[in-house]
């Protein structure tokens, strides 16, 4: 099946197309297609918030078929942040109501004349004034649209934040699940579009059934029997907090202080106790990804993910648990995206701390603040709060402040720290897309027995040995899921998944023949894609290192002092192993190699 590509020209009207053949062999679907399509169609003077940028949602081909699939999507542009690609990733089901609509990818192109909402019915393609949705919170907007439209649609929606111009307002799906991380939820209002409505119950044909059921019974009887999946199905990302704690990465007070406070051991239990309480899921993924936990306004409320905990926990000293539901809560409802938000609070609290900002009204700790930070994000008003711009727009206001900002490429930094975890300070810095870690989603330097299948022998979270090639490893792994529509947390948080059944579930489902090779060499082409459209946006070398706190300040405490990451050591190696140069360019050898075209 050729992919299908539905265009609205949000001043103009809408057009349709099949992408050749050899897009599909090269790039699968999903990711993959979103990098080839933004290198390749978006000119280089573009800029993020202009009406030319291109705002790309896709969903792989395996999206809508099966439990293991993310039913969810991709959304991918010309990051405000960084210039080079941001993606966020959301689960639900908006992407399988896209694929069975008839589309695999939707692509928005210029600038609406007044605020609208996208309506998606097969064939039926309208764009309707969104003038009532306006100041409505994403929850309340996803409500409204399905009394409106019918309860068999499905929602993607931006909150209040974005419509008040904060800069890392994100998308949120189905009024329960934040694309992440920040960028994409900016350029959709700049764009005008408050909502997009999708209606899709086309089938969507499998290859070979037999081959898929044997394929997803060796998944199963492998989740049956492990302690990972089962703590995962119970508690969601927030299984690796504690491990986090343990090994020293979850510090304190935007990283100055090692020794985490006695009551960040107690957080998890007691948001597993809540979730209980309720306990239902909303995906059928066998990896919940949203658990109920009981309600702060009387409706039950996703139990909170990991890096929205530690952000707001350790990194800006939040330890009441109602005031971390009530903060999950209201980033959810505004569009807010939890990591950048906690950076950004964290970085004010700590110019506040040191006199770089005279203000005073952000305290470690201080939840009252944070909430009341928070609701004023989500408000329109006639000057911008300093607080709205992200870290890397803040740093240039308060002097000197960049040796602490956590932040890279211009990317807000998730709450792990780079000196307690080698692997995770090496995908900070290398990450095309800023530093997120969730880019390459290497967390097995939290788990006490990583999967045989990785790659080299396990090393101590502050080693070097073997961390480039398991970073490659992730990275490869990470973008051939994205391409094919297969759970990320499947895949690489839980480890239930081995690159070999991913070869399987495409074949079974698809007509692209892959062989493992192919499949490689897949995953290699679409990060070395991304690299490149980095390079042709601004960099000539891109700049693969830490903030000087997290890169040349060694904590004096904790389970990680004294240590900085090896950086000067591994990129070498990293760079070599990817077949570029010295610079951290690819070379054109390795260009051609992967049958990609500067």
């Amino acid at each position: 099946m050729p992919l299908h590509a539905l265009t609205v020209l949000l001043n103009r009207g809408k057009t349709q197309q099949q992408l050749a053949p050899s897009i599909e062999q090269a790039y699968l679907g999903g990711r993959g297609v979103i990098a080839w399509m933004l290198y390749h169609q978006l000119a280089s003077d573009t800029a993020p918030l202009s009406a030319a940028n291109l705002l790309i949602f896709a969903a792989g081909p395996l999206a809508g078929h099966v439990d293991f699939a993310a039913s969810g999507f991709i959304v991918g542009t010309r990051s405000p942040f960084t210039g080079g690609i941001a993606y966020s990733w959301a689960p639900g089901q908006w992407g399988a109501a896209l694929r069975r609509a008839g589309y695999d990818l939707l692509i928005l192109n210029g600038q609406a004349p007044e605020w609208c909402l996208l309506q998606i019915d097969h064939t039926r393609v309208v764009l309707r004034s969104a003038a009532h949705l306006l100041g409505l919170d994403t929850m309340e907007t996803t409500e409204r649209l399905q009394a409106e439209l019918g309860a068999d649609y499905v929602i993607i929606c931006i909150g209040p934040a974005a419509e008040a111009g904060v800069a890392y307002s994100s998308i949120v799906a189905e009024g329960r699940y934040l694309a992440e991380p920040a960028g994409v939820g900016a350029v959709m209002a700049h764009k005008r579009v408050k909502a997009i409505a999708v209606r899709g119950s086309q089938p969507l044909p499998i290859g070979d059934e037999r081959k898929l059921t044997v394929a997803l019974n060796l998944i199963r009887q492998r989740m049956q029997h492990s302690p990972l999946a089962q703590s995962l199905q119970q508690s969601g990302s927030m299984h690796y907090f504690i491990p986090a704690l343990e090994r020293g990465a979850l510090t304190r007070r935007n990283g100055q202080d090692g020794l985490p406070v006695a009551h960040l051991y107690d957080l998890p239990a007691a948001l597993a106790q809540r979730g209980q309480q309720d306990g239902r899921t909303y995906t059928s993924v066998p990896i919940p990804l949203a658990s109920d936990l009981s309600a702060l306004r009387d409706q039950p409320l996703p139990l909170p993910e990991l890096e929205m905990v530690a952000g707001f926990s350790a990194r800006c000293g939040i330890i009441d648990t109602e005031a971390l539901l009530s903060i999950a809560d209201l980033c959810l409802r505004l569009g807010l995206d939890p990591v950048a938000t906690s950076a950004a609070i964290a970085f004010m609290m700590e110019c506040q701390e040191t006199g770089l900002n005279h203000a005073g009204t952000l305290r470690w700790g201080d939840d009252q603040a944070v909430l009341a930070a928070l609701t004023r994000l989500g408000t329109r008003r006639d000057k911008r709060d300093v607080l709205s711009l992200g870290v890397d727009e803040m740093q240039d206001i308060f002097y000197d402040s960049d040796r602490f900002a956590p932040q890279v490429k211009g990317l807000a930094m998730p709450t792990l720290d780079p000196r307690a975890l080698t692997g995770v300070a090496l995908a900070l810095a290398t990450a095309p897309i800023g530093g997120d870690y969730r880019y390459a989603m290497m967390y097995e330097e939290l788990l006490e027995v990583p999967p045989a299948w990785l790659p080299d022998a396990p090393a101590p979270p502050r080693a070097t040995s073997g961390k480039v090639v398991r970073l490659i490893w992730h990275e490869r792994l990470a973008a051939m899921l994205d391409a094919a529509g297969i759970c990320r947390r499947l895949g690489l948080m839980a480890y239930q998944i081995t690159p070999g059944e991913v070869l399987a579930l495409i074949n079974a489902v698809t007509e692209v023949p892959l062989s493992a090779a192919d499949m490689g060499r897949l995953g290699e082409r679409i990060v070395t894609l991304e690299r490149l459209f980095a390079l042709k946006h601004g960099y000539k070398t891109i700049p693969d290192e830490l903030p000087p706190r997290w890169q040349e300040t060694p904590l004096s405490e904790g389970v990680a002092a004294g240590y900085v990451p090896p950086l000067a050591e591994l990129l070498p190696e990293y760079y070599r192993r990817h077949g570029w140069n010295s610079n951290g360019c690819p070379t054109t050898p390795r260009l051609n190699e992967l049958g990609i075209k500067k």
